[in-house]
């Protein structure tokens, strides 16, 4: 994964978070020119994220793009999120597999997961976002330094409920087609009962997030 991000020879730095494996990650990792956070124990997909949007705040870097380190995505699609981001129309650039694939199938459970996202993000927020899953996404400055800073993040799967997070700040997403493979390296988040666990933390999540933009909707009504 790494020699093939190297090889694009993109103009940018690229970070490892490493939460708390026991692979022998860091040691692999050591031998790349790369930058690596290494989390003490597991913290879960959420806090990765929320380390590598810390780091790119610290140092001031104008875009991030995160990229699932099993396999699925294809290097080259993180030109084009990249590419659309500079435009500077877009906060968000969600890279989408359906758009890329139409016949592509993540699995029956987690593609009802994703049908439902889809119905709750319309339903909520007017828009249309057909991967809220998707690992592979960029944002501007704007938006990964807003969710750097901000203590109510979620620690493991932040998906469709950051998406609605997203929208309801008025953050620009938008979505654009990448490829789709199989996982070829680890173990899925959504393995055996998790996908029902992560089903109702993101739901859990979105009802936080609901209640949030309500209560401030009500204090600028009243105030």
């Amino acid at each position: 994964m790494l020699r093939g991000l190297l090889n694009l020879g993109l103009d940018a730095d690229i970070l490892v978070v490493n939460d708390g494996s026991v692979d022998g990650t860091q040691d692999i990792v050591a031998r790349f020119p790369v930058y690596t956070v290494n989390h003490p124990s597991n913290l879960g997909y959420g806090a990765s994220l929320q380390s590598g949007y810390r780091f790119a705040a610290k140092r001031g870097y104008r875009y991030v793009a995160q990229y699932d380190a099993d396999g699925q995505h294809d290097a080259k699609d993180l030109i084009n999120v990249l590419n659309e981001l500079k435009k500077g129309e877009a906060d968000v650039v969600i890279g989408s597999r359906f758009l890329g694939n139409p016949n592509f199938h993540p699995g029956w459970l987690k593609l009802v997961a994703i049908l439902f996202f889809r119905g709750v993000i319309r339903l909520f927020t007017g828009k249309k976002v057909l991967d809220p899953t998707s690992g592979l996404r960029g944002l501007a400055r704007r938006a990964f330094a807003h969710y750097a800073g901000r203590k109510t993040f979620p620690s493991d799967f932040p998906d469709a409920d950051i998406v609605i997070d997203m929208l309801l700040k008025r953050l620009k997403v938008i979505e654009i087609p990448i490829g789709a493979r199989e996982r070829v390296h680890g173990v899925s988040m959504h393995s055996g009962w998790k996908p029902i666990v992560y089903f109702l933390k993101v739901i859990t999540s979105i009802v936080a997030i609901l209640l949030h933009y309500s209560i401030i909707e009500r204090r600028k009504s009243h105030g």
